[in-house]
């Protein structure tokens, strides 16, 4: 029941907040009826009529200046038991540098003749170092693309057995959309594809789905749901 709760949140909650992504993108455009009147207008004040004959200048509100930085939360991964953060940072408008340092840990549990056994814990962290291109004025707003490289190393401890290491190493895609709402708070969504090679094979087959998503290496998609805060 958890893993398919865990495919159900991750499959919905990102088609739900495109929807929020795409009104922050068009929020960023010019209305296109008001085009023709602000391009005749004066660049610095439109002139109104003043109660007494003379004319007022009336300043026209600049846009706001984009974010540059953003600290953001993955809340899906906590599922599986991976705590991560990710910073982001914005050298020039649309374009993302991000690093997403994460620790692991998880419970190893076997399925023998539809009994589960508790076989010890998964645990040890890494990075995950990408560029997002993001289609919005904002900052980090707007639909994205984001290829990135990821790098982790784990611990395997089964009960009677010897401690095992290993390394995981790859790279992913993702997609999705991203809103930068009032003074900064932050929240999107999105989905893609990583793919990992494991230093060591391990058969995944009968571990759980926490386990199995952390140890298995090879094509597998993954889901985001991001909320935070942009300066």
């Amino acid at each position: 029941m958890r893993s398919f709760a865990v495919v159900l949140i991750s499959t919905l909650l990102p088609f739900s907040l495109f929807s929020l992504a795409t009104q922050s993108a068009a929020a960023d455009e010019p209305d296109a009826q008001a085009a023709p009147a602000a391009e005749a207008a004066p660049a610095a004040a439109t002139p109104a009529a003043a109660p007494s004959g003379g004319l007022v200048l009336v300043p026209i509100q600049e846009a706001p200046e984009p974010k540059h930085i953003a600290i953001v939360l993955n809340p899906i991964g906590l599922f599986v038991g991976r705590y991560s953060i990710t910073g982001e940072y914005l050298p020039a408008l649309h374009h993302a540098i991000t690093l997403t340092p994460f620790y692991t840990h998880a419970p190893v549990k076997l399925t023998v003749e539809g009994q589960e056994f508790d076989a010890g814990s998964l645990y040890g962290g890494g990075a995950e170092l990408g560029y997002k291109f993001y289609t919005g004025l904002k900052g980090p707003n707007g639909f994205f693309v984001s290829p990135s490289f990821l790098f982790g190393s784990y611990t395997q401890s089964l009960e009677g057995t010897k401690s095992d290491s290993f390394t995981s190493f790859g790279g992913a895609v993702d997609v999705g959309g991203q809103a930068v709402i009032g003074s900064g708070f932050v929240i999107g969504g999105g989905f893609g594809m990583q793919w990992t090679k494991t230093s060591k094979e391990i058969d995944i087959e009968n571990l759980n789905f926490a386990s199995a998503i952390i140890a298995g290496g090879g094509l597998r998609p993954r889901f985001l749901f991001t909320v935070g805060y942009a300066f």
